[in-house]
């Protein structure tokens, strides 16, 4: 069964139906960043980068009037992006 996730969305005043913020339960999270949109007829395809560097990519039914979470990709942590690099760095100087 495929089930989408209804969010809500905070959209910008000055931007029309953009969003600006989602919910995700009751916790806030700021968009910082619109990566790129496709249309269709009655619905519009948002994928945005938020504070944390995490990307969502999000439906927005324009029939229904509501947003969908489609996908969401959580950003690395950050103790795991240091430990890449100084592996790779450490593999860069031996050779």
């Amino acid at each position: 069964m495929n089930q989408l996730m209804r969010i809500q969305i905070e959209p910008h005043a000055d931007l029309g139906a953009t969003p600006r913020s989602l919910y995700r339960g009751e916790r806030r999270i700021d968009i910082i960043e619109i990566v790129d949109q496709w249309y269709g007829p009655g619905y519009r395809y948002v994928k945005v980068r938020t504070y944390d560097n995490s990307v969502y990519i999000l439906l927005f039914d324009e029939i229904r009037d509501q947003w969908e979470l489609i996908m969401f990709c959580a950003a690395p942590a950050q103790g795991w992006q240091r430990k890449h690099h100084d592996l790779a760095r450490s593999t860069q100087s031996r050779q």
